[in-house]
């Protein structure tokens, strides 16, 4: 990774035309370009005790391309939905456990595991503050990527004046690297230990919460 001092003087020509008080740096590193979704976070669960944040993909849930069921094996895997109607096609395949509620859950777990849901959340401070409650050591976050999204995913047409999007129907929001960035800072106590572009579309954020000394 980057030092601090050479990322800090890079300075681009977007840069340069705006005022210092809106030039926001994140560093992003490209090394996981290319590399599998899955490979990725059986490389980054393996042997973990591991909670899956949103591990259905409602409504669209297929058995053949569930992340949760090919995590399953290489780490002590649960899983968290909101969508528990799910559960009972899922569950005959999965040795962990299924939560749907937060009240649910029982630890302890090394790390959660939060893949494309923070741009589906409505309450994203409540939400990350209930991940923190989890306890865990390691915070793994994935998003849609506007920057990587933008020559695929946006269109306007200037002669009917509509803007076309390729989204999921149900995301409130799309991130970059900044937000992302600055929604983990400002509503969680965890450490951002790096940040990667991913899967071709997506972000990777590796955090960490702070052991407690007592």
């Amino acid at each position: 990774m980057s030092t601090e001092n050479s990322f800090d003087e890079i300075c681009s020509p977007l840069e340069r035309a705006h005022p210092p008080f809106f030039v926001q740096k994140q560093y992003v590193g490209d090394d996981l370009k290319g590399r599998s979704r899955v490979d990725v976070f059986r490389q980054i669960c393996e042997g973990k005790r591991v909670l899956h944040v949103g591990c259905v993909d409602w409504p669209i849930t297929d058995l053949q391309r569930s992340l949760h069921l090919q995590l399953d094996g290489c780490c002590t895997l649960d899983g968290f939905d909101i969508h528990p109607e799910a559960f009972e096609i899922m569950q005959p395949h999965v040795r962990g456990r299924l939560f749907s509620d937060w009240s649910q859950v029982q630890g302890p777990y090394d790390l959660v595991l939060v893949p494309e849901v923070l741009e589906h959340v409505p309450d994203v401070q409540g939400f990350l503050r209930q991940l923190d409650a989890v306890g865990a050591s390691q915070y793994v976050i994935t998003v849609p990527d506007a920057y990587s999204c933008f020559a695929g995913h946006f269109d306007y047409s200037k002669g009917v004046q509509t803007f076309v999007e390729v989204v999921h129907p149900d995301h409130n929001c799309w991130y970059t690297p900044y937000t992302l960035a600055n929604v983990l800072r400002k509503y969680t106590p965890w450490s951002l230990q790096g940040m990667w572009f991913f899967n071709r579309i997506s972000l990777l954020a590796v955090a960490t919460r702070a052991t407690s000394s007592v």
